[in-house]
């Protein structure tokens, strides 16, 4: 059975080859045949019976041999089907064999209905199949996809392709990843083998499998390679279409994007960012890293740049590790110079893309999981800046800086997620600190500066202790502290370790403030960063502010005062090592003392460990950012907190540290520094005065050390010199005996004060300041004053003495009167004289005669029972309170605190705040109050403030306010405090800020004062007063404080007065609240008067009242008063009010955005910008349906008020426009396109573009919404779509209406080219702006229906755009259109091309140019008769162009398109080259050069005008019949080029073919018969060429073109410019040589020989010198048309007339110019021209017909050589006679003259010779004549 059916197929294969043997001549039958049995035939090739394989095998052979004729089709459709349906590898072979080699011979129409055939199932189910079939159907794949057209981008079709393609997921997966490897593939040029094409794609790009597949070596390479960067485009095209996702994509479109042609580039760009494939796939992460670790730097780039977005990609550790050691250290590109910049460039985009993914790694990665690779990728990161050179870069290109600075900032941002053992984080930090100091760099140190700010988190606070103990942080800061500026430091990193010190080391760390100290004060010279970051790590507040107040540790001032002060020897510097690291410290508690660098820093040091004892000792001190002044301050003028000082310094275990303090400050003193030393003695006396007795008494005995600085020049030195004297000499530890010692030279100096002036003077007031200081603490300290000591008394009186001892006076006395001491007496002085005269002084505001009236008072001892007003204490009363016309409010505080020194003595606070020792608490100074005074005095008080006088009620309230606050324990005060409130309150209805400011503090410190039954009866008073049933007090209950409808209360009424505040107080039913409520209606006086009294503030008002909801709008407002005083008060209102603010202002939202809109507008400045930071404060947060009705009015009226007349209200009102677009823009950051974002934008952006936004009037309202517009752009994306179309023809616009005015102003005072230059700074600046990035941004994100919304308004913007920068940036728009959305601007393409032939035409240049530019990016996507069109109507325009400037715009266009779309030129080159041929001859220079450079780029030489020459004699025609002389001459000089490329083409034939001849002569002809013109000299360099070259013209001599040549050179000859005649000439003598058939000698001379006569008869003419004076130039035309002249003659023979019988033509030459040569005048032309000529003369000249001796024709030639003159002419010039001699020496022995040897010649000539040989020196010249003599022999 077997042997039948192996019998049986061998009879079919012997049928099927008989049959074929039959019709193998006749191709027609032999397809037919094929069609029908080749694919059955060839399924025999897989028969089990080898017999049959064999057969089959051999007929296929024949098969093949018969198919060759390319007539033949094969039957392909067949043969693919049947390879996919078949096993067998035989059969699957000989089918893509024939397959193969059937494919070309199909129809175009066939392979494209094949296409889906092949497509279908090619992967037969395995996405990596790989076999040898396979790469031969992909190969077939390949070739049939070149010529399929796919559908367009989003159309139907595309959509619907890869359903029509049949292709299945493996089948997209298997064709995207060998398509991916085919846009990978490097060309290896034209025709390259298959072992060059894998040479070009080593591994590891390409694995050997890979390359087996696409590049087989067993077959030649694919036809689909012959043309690789058109098979690219047509691949990433094809991914692109509808067939694939963009998950199978996303590969090849990488690979596309990275590509080196810039159209598949552009097509793969737009792909990745069109693309939604989600980066955190982990398989395509992988694929990323792998693809990563093949490619080659430029696609590398791009990986990490998509690699950035991927968070799991930070997870993949050791894939990130691999890239970086990758990429730090890449491959060179090549050993080229290009290779070289190429790779240079590449290398530097990978780094920089490195260094930003690392980051992104750093950033993300340990959020992520275990990031452990931090510290390799820092070494690398080091590793890379010390391959640079380290610490100083040895490569300083600013690519190389840029990478630096990237790869410093790297190494912060992985110092931070690095895992680090402690030994590493400090030589990190070291490394980092010596690179600040040592790098030279400024651009590279911001980011050095900017790492080690990130670096501070290796080193949290908290582990301060160990850090610093095991790793010497500590002491590396210290050490970079105070390093100096001297080789190899560059710079100082003060700031930088200050930072450190500051961000960690803990606040409480003494060495940490040593920094700051030093940071601070030790240098006069320092930077203000620095000294701002000292005190900032000085600022207690500032750790408060970040933490709660249990968790900060302040300073120990102990251990400061020991470390800073103490007298041991610094710890030496840590010695520095050549390395990168320092060492380690040892020591964890370095010490410190004051050099000479540090010594300004002294006084910082003791004034804050002053501060730190004060926070020390008040443990309930409030901190708050001016802590410093208010710790001061309370110091200064509370007693209770100098008490607490005194307690806790008293309390201290020993006295040794504030005694050591107290030394350190008076050693300060001192130093030879001024601010130290004054410094030192204010920390001395603020201590001093409030230390035990104890801590003084070690240093009582330094008190005459304190001498030289009473006796200062500076004031405030002597004043705190001489009461720190008063401390320390008056201190019982100076025994009574050394007392006098002390004093005697006081009192001394005080001698004669009144005498002195000057230094002595000022020594004088401080000895009286001193002495007053010294007795009056002698009484304080309980001791007695020593005998012998007098006051001056009687210089306080006298009127005559210096006004600053007058002033002294006034400040030493009080002090001696508040001891008892110096008081006046009959026996020295009278009171009463004293008073009148302190009184006097008072009356004119001297503030320290007032205060010595009070403390006099205290000296002044009276009998009680008088009234207040009568004996020496009532006149001071009295003096006092006529001062109330004074208008200064600080006189009369000082007048209010002399009446309580008055009344009150001692126990007023304002007289005990002056104790500055540690007194005894009985002493008998301390003298009780005057009770009768001070009744009379509250009386008085009392009564004045119910007066009218304004003046009065304000001094009435401030002494009244002064008496409540320095008596308030006084039972005489304390009993009538209801009717002090009451006083205070009548003041409050008055108009004076200062006064109501003082009536509600004073009404405050009334319920401050009072103990708890005290509280309450003022609580019943104000009921009463406020109710009218009280009989006691009288109020006016009709007092106003609120404006009308301020406070609404919901029944159509407002309070207005203090009833209407009582009344709502007692519907709230809470009785105690009253006077709360009192306090509300003092600030609710002040909202309507605005004054400042607000910093007293208020708390808990109203905390449990029901509020009317119309209160809430008011209110919120208030809290954004411009007055902070008022904002501090409603907002302690509004939070006492409303216990839930959310939700208050979420149920009365709309009411309160109603009133605040309508607030806006009013007519009060402060209403109005209160109610933009309330309108701003309360849309922040909600989400945007809640206020979205309200929005478009919230914009109109923000815009509105930045106009405001009130610069406030307009800083306000942008404050509130920049909060709506912040929250606008972070919505569209967070959003995906939800239904608020479109609302809002729907709302902003048509207001934004309206007349209220961009288009306003006003400048700053116009500036800020073109910032909105761009910025919504830029983080708008796809949400811009539905507005692009309105909002990018808007932004262009904005280009020109925002260019500042100035540059319209120059623009119009300068010349053209200063315009052109200010054009191109614009064009420039248009590049830059932010709208143009605004713009591309919002283009990034169109889709096709945006565009087709879109192209109509950016026509009509690009029809009337006036100006320049709106014109550029329509041309970028058009741009990046049709660059990265290319498909999607095909169908509109011919639309804007047309439009482009008007805007290219622009006046200005550099709009013209742009929109040329753009022309060419259209053209790119412009169907082809659109590009026809475009191109025709340019070439029209050139042609019709009225001027130079017209061609000039022409030339632009064409320009850009060789430039810009070279592909586009080049399928253009039929109508393009020509033209640019042309056009390259213009006359105009810029437009030559401009085609001239598109003419170079594309054309292949002289071929190409040989390829072209119809086109280019058709355009010639065109501008010989133009009637403009410029086009006319264009045409000549390109056909004079066209000509001389003609001829110089044509090497290989010798001659012009008779084709191109009929062609270019006629033209040829119309040109030469032009009138002469400037220029037309380039038509007669062309015809003797031309004639020469195209000898198929005239070679039959009778033809009347060989006559009209011959006319023509003659006629040109004879024309009369004299300078077109040069060139005549010379064309006229080639013509003759070129023209072999014609003998023109005796024409040239009868031509040229009137300009030697011409020449000849100006030599022996005896012109006058105006003669000559006429031109010039006339002499030299006729001394170059003589030169010219001699040579036409002497080259014009015949030359085949001269080889054959020379004799005639060289006796006529000689004849003619013998005389002319012989003449002077003729002897430069004849050593120019006739040596030279007569070399080629005589060469040619072969022989003598007759045989004749013309000896004397010989000689008369020599004669013409000047043999007779030795030196003659130049060098050249006589080698060239030498050479003439040897040419008519060779012509003689040839027998021209007769026959060799015939006549004397060689006799003459030698002797010639050998005399001038005898002469000559020049070595040439020399040679030249042996070589002549050697031809004689």
């Amino acid at each position: 059975m077997a042997e039948s059916t192996e019998q049986r197929e061998l009879d079919l294969v012997d049928k099927v080859d008989f049959r074929i043997l039959e019709v193998a001549n006749n191709e027609e039958k032999l397809e037919q045949l094929l069609s029908r049995y080749l694919a059955p035939l060839m399924l025999k090739a897989g028969s089990p019976h080898a017999s049959v394989r064999a057969k089959v095998i051999a007929v296929l052979k024949r098969v093949m041999t018969f198919v060759q004729p390319p007539g033949i089709v094969l039957p392909v459709a067949a043969l693919v089907d049947q390879f996919k349906a078949n096993s067998s590898p035989v059969v699957k072979q000989f089918d893509l064999v024939f397959i193969q080699h059937g494919l070309p011979r199909m129809d175009v129409v066939d392979r494209r209905d094949l296409f889906p055939k092949v497509t279908k199932e090619i992967s037969h189910g395995d996405a990596d199949a790989a076999g040898s079939s396979d790469a031969g159907l992909f190969d077939v794949f390949l070739r049939l996809l070149t010529d399929v057209r796919l559908p367009g981008r989003g159309t139907k079709d595309d959509l619907a392709l890869r359903e029509t393609l049949g292709l299945t997921d493996s089948d997209a997966r298997y064709l995207s990843r060998w398509l991916g490897k085919v846009i990978l593939l490097k060309s290896a040029g034209s025709g390259a083998t298959a072992e060059a094409l894998r040479a070009a794609n080593p591994p590891p790009t390409f694995t050997a499998s890979e390359l087996d597949f696409l590049v087989p070596t067993h077959r030649p390479v694919s036809a689909a390679f012959t043309a690789l960067a058109d098979l690219k485009l047509k691949v990433i095209t094809f991914l692109a279409s509808g067939a694939f996702k963009d998950s199978e994509r996303f590969i090849p479109a990488l690979y596309a994007a990275s590509a080196a042609d810039s159209r598949v580039a552009s097509v793969g760009d737009e792909l990745l960012k069109k693309s939604s494939v989600d980066l955190e796939d982990v398989t395509l992460t992988k694929s990323l890293f792998d693809s990563h670790s093949r490619l080659g730097p430029a696609y590398r780039t791009r990986i990490l740049g998509i690699l950035s977005k991927s968070t799991v990609s930070t997870t993949m550790t050791a894939e990130i590790l691999e890239a970086a050691k990758l990429d730090i250290t890449p491959a060179e590109a090549g050993n080229s110079e290009q290779g070289k910049r190429q790779g240079t460039l590449e290398r530097t985009k990978l780094h920089r893309a490195l260094f930003q993914y690392l980051r992104w790694a750093a950033t993300v990665g340990p959020s992520k999981g275990d990031f452990d690779i931090g510290f390799k990728l820092l070494e690398k990161m080091q590793e890379y800046i010390q391959g640079q050179g380290w610490p100083v870069a040895e490569k300083t290109s600013a690519d190389d800086v840029a990478l630096r600075s990237l790869a410093y900032e790297s190494i912060g941002i992985l110092g931070k997620a690095a895992k680090m053992t402690g030994q590493q984080r400090f030589c990190l930090a070291g490394w980092m600190f010596r690179a600040l100091a040592e790098d030279p760099n400024p651009e590279v140190v911001v980011n050095i500066d900017g790492a080690l700010s990130m670096l501070t988190a290796l080193y949290p606070p908290s582990q301060e202790e160990s850090n610093s103990k095991r790793f010497g942080v500590r002491t590396m800061l210290l050490r970079y502290m105070t390093v100096k500026v001297e080789p190899p430091v560059v710079r100082s990193t003060r700031h930088a370790a200050v930072k450190w010190a500051n961000k960690c080391l803990p606040f409480d760390s003494a060495q940490a403030r040593w920094i700051d100290i030093l940071a601070v004060g030790a240098r006069p010279d320092e930077r203000s960063d620095v000294i701002e970051e000292g005190h900032k790590g000085l600022d207690p507040w500032a750790q408060y502010a970040h933490s709660s107040n249990d968790d900060v540790k302040l300073p120990d001032w102990k251990e400061m005062l020991v470390m800073y002060f103490a007298d041991n020897k610094p710890s030496p510097s840590p010695p520095r090592n050549d390395s990168d690291e320092m060492d380690v410290d040892t020591d964890p508690i370095p010490r410190f003392h004051f050099s000479d660098d540090t010594m300004l820093a002294y006084p910082v040091a003791l004034n804050y460990c002053k501060q730190m004892m004060f926070l020390a000792a008040l443990k309930d001190f409030k901190m708050d950012p001016d802590w410093a002044r208010n710790l001061q301050n309370l110091v200064k003028t509370n007693l209770k907190t100098r008490n607490e000082i005194r307690e806790y310094l008293r309390g201290l275990p020993d006295d040794g540290h504030n005694m050591y303090f107290l030394k350190r400050c008076l050693d300060g003193l001192h130093l030879n520094h001024e601010a130290t030393v004054e410094e030192s003695a204010r920390s001395f006396v603020d201590v001093a005065s409030l230390s035990p007795r104890n801590s003084v008494a070690y240093l009582a005995h330094l008190a005459p050390q304190l001498v030289p600085f009473i006796k200062s020049n500076k004031k405030e030195l002597r004043v705190l010199a001489a009461e720190a004297f008063g401390i320390l000499a008056a201190h019982p530890a100076n025994s009574d005996a050394k007392l006098s010692d002390l004093v005697a030279p006081i009192l001394e100096l005080t001698k004669g004060s009144e005498n002195k002036f000057g230094s002595e003077l000022n020594a004088a007031e401080g000895a009286i300041l001193a002495l007053a200081h010294f007795c009056s603490r002698l009484v304080f300290y309980g001791r007695e004053v020593p005998a012998g000591i007098t006051y001056p008394l009687d210089l306080l009186v006298k009127e005559r003495i210096p006004h600053s001892l007058k002033e002294t006076l006034l400040e030493a006395f009080p002090q001696l009167w508040s001891a008892g001491l110096a008081t006046p007496s009959p026996d020295t002085i009278p009171a009463k004289e004293v008073i009148e005269f302190l009184l006097g002084l008072a009356k004119k505001s001297n503030e320290r005669a007032i205060s010595a009236l009070g403390k006099l008072a205290i000296a002044l001892d009276e009998e009680e029972g008088k009234e207040w007003n009568d004996g020496l204490i009532g006149s001071i009363l009295k003096g006092l309170f006529e001062l109330y016309e004074i208008k200064q409010a600080e006189v009369h505080f000082a007048v209010g605190e002399a009446i309580a020194a008055v009344v009150g003595r001692w126990e007023a606070s304002c007289v005990q705040l002056g104790l500055n020792v540690d007194s005894d608490p009985s002493g008998s100074f301390q003298k009780p109050h005057r009770p009768a005074h001070l009744t009379g005095v509250l009386n008085k008080l009392i009564q004045d403030c119910k007066g009218t006088k304004p003046s009065l009620l304000k001094a009435s309230g401030i002494w009244l306010f002064c008496i409540v606050q320095y008596c308030p324990h006084l039972e005489e005060v304390k009993s009538r405090l209801r009717e002090i409130q009451a006083s205070f309150m009548r003041l409050l209805h008055t108009r004076d800020e200062l006064t109501q400011e003082t009536a509600s503090r004073g009404l405050s410190l009334v319920y401050e004062k009072g103990d708890e039954s005290i509280r309450g009866q003022l609580t019943k008073d104000l009921v009463s007063a406020f109710t009218g049933n009280g009989k006691t007090l009288k109020v006016d209950e009709d007092t106003e404080l609120f404006d009308a409808g301020a406070l609404p209360t919901g029944d159509g009424k407002s309070i207005t007065s203090y009833k209407d505040i009582v009344n709502l107080a007692s519907e709230v039913g809470d009785q105690t609240l009253v006077y709360k409520f009192m306090s509300l209606a003092a600030n609710a006086a002040m909202w309507t008067t605005r004054s400042a009294f607000g910093r007293f503030g208020l708390s808990n008002i109203l905390s449990e009242s029901e509020v009317d909801p119309k209160l809430y709008p008011k209110l919120y407002r208030y809290r954004f008063d411009p007055n902070p005083n008022v904002q501090r008060s409603m907002d302690d209102i509004w939070k006492s009010i409303v216990k839930d603010s959310n939700a208050v202002l979420e149920k009365h939202f709309d009411a309160i955005m109603e009133d605040l809109l309508k607030s806006a507008l009013g007519r009060e400045w402060r209403m109005r910008e209160a109610s933009c930071g309330a309108i701003a404060d309360l849309v922040q947060g909600r989400p945007f349906p809640k206020y979205e009705k309200y929005y478009t009015e919230i914009w109109e009226v923000a815009l509105k008020l930045m106009d405001d007349v009130k610069g406030s209200v307009r800083a306000a009102a942008l404050k509130l426009c920049i909060g709506l677009s912040n929250g606008l823009l972070r919505l569209l950051e967070e959003s995906t396109g939800g239904s608020s974002v479109q609302a809002m934008l729907k709302e902003v952006i048509p207001f934004l573009l309206s007349g209220q936004g961009v288009d306003n009037s006003v400048e700053d309202v116009k500036l800020f919404s073109t910032l909105t517009l761009i910025n919504i752009a830029k983080k708008g994306g796809r949400n811009l779509r539905p507005f692009m179309s309105e909002m990018i023809p808007q932004l262009l616009g904005l280009l020109s209406t925002i260019e500042p005015a100035q540059i319209g102003f120059y623009y119009q005072r300068v010349g053209e080219g200063g315009r052109e230059l200010i054009d191109k700074r614009r064009a420039a600046m248009v590049s830059q702006s932010p709208i143009s990035e605004a713009i591309e941004n919002c283009l990034r994100f169109v889709d096709e229906e945006t565009l087709v919304e879109l192209a109509p308004t950016l026509e009509a913007t690009i029809k009337s755009a006036l100006g320049m920068p709106t014109k550029i940036g329509c041309s970028r728009m058009l741009i990046t259109l049709f660059s990265t959305h290319a498909n999607s601007m095909r169908p509109l393409a011919a639309r804007f091309l047309q439009l482009m032939e008007k805007q290219t035409l622009d006046a200005n240049d550099e709009v013209s140019k742009a929109y040329a530019r753009a022309a060419a990016y259209i053209i790119r996507s412009a169907p082809s008769a659109a590009k026809e069109k475009f191109c025709e109507k340019f070439i029209d325009l050139y042609f019709n162009a009225e001027d130079e400037r017209r061609r000039q715009k022409v030339a632009d266009v064409v320009v850009a398109l060789s430039k810009t779309s070279p592909d586009q030129f080049t399928s253009l080159a039929s109508l393009l080259l020509p033209f640019a041929y042309f056009a390259s001859n213009d006359v105009d220079e810029y437009t030559r050069t401009a085609f001239g450079v598109a003419w170079d780029q594309h054309a292949g030489g002289s071929r190409t005008v040989a390829w072209h020459l119809k086109e280019i004699i058709a355009l010639v025609t065109r501008g010989l019949d133009a009637p403009r002389w410029s086009l006319q001459h264009t045409a000549c000089f390109t056909i004079s080029s066209a000509v001389e490329a003609l001829a110089g083409s044509t090497e290989a034939t010798g001659q012009i073919s008779e084709a191109n001849l009929e062609v270019v002569w006629p033209v040829f002809d119309r040109a030469l018969a032009l009138k002469t013109f400037d220029g037309k000299q380039r038509l007669l360099k062309a015809f003797p060429p031309f004639v020469e070259k195209g000898e198929a013209l005239w070679k039959d001599g009778s033809s009347a073109i060989a006559q009209k040549q011959r006319k023509i050179a003659i006629r040109e000859a004879k024309r009369n410019n004299a300078g077109y005649k040069v060139h005549a000439y010379e064309c006229l003598w080639k013509f003759a040589k070129a023209r072999k058939d014609l003998d023109l000698l005796e024409d040239i001379i009868d031509v040229v020989q009137p300009a030697l006569d011409e020449f000849e008869d100006e030599a022996s003419a005896d012109k006058m010198d105006v003669d000559r004076s006429k031109d010039d130039g006339d002499d030299d035309h006729a001394a170059e048309l003589a030169e010219k002249a001699v040579e036409a003659i002497a080259r014009g023979y015949n030359r085949p007339a001269m080889a054959e019988d020379a004799i005639p033509a060289l006796s006529m030459i000689l004849k003619t110019l013998k005389p002319y040569l012989a003449e002077h005048r003729f002897s430069l032309i004849r050593r120019k021209v006739w040596f030279t000529a007569l070399v080629d003369v005589m060469n040619d000249a072969k022989k003598g017909k007759d045989g004749k001796d013309q000896s004397a024709l010989a000689k008369g030639y020599l004669d013409t050589l000047s043999l007779d003159v030795v030196e003659i002419g130049t060098e050249a010039q006589r080698i060239e006679r030498a050479k003439a001699v040897g040419a008519i020496t060779r012509a003689w022995k040839r027998g021209v003259f007769g026959g060799e040897g015939v006549g004397s010649i060689g006799g003459v000539v030698k002797g010639a010779v050998e005399r001038i040989m005898g002469e000559e020196r020049s070595l040439s010249v020399k040679e030249a004549l042996k070589k002549v003599l050697e031809e004689l022999k």
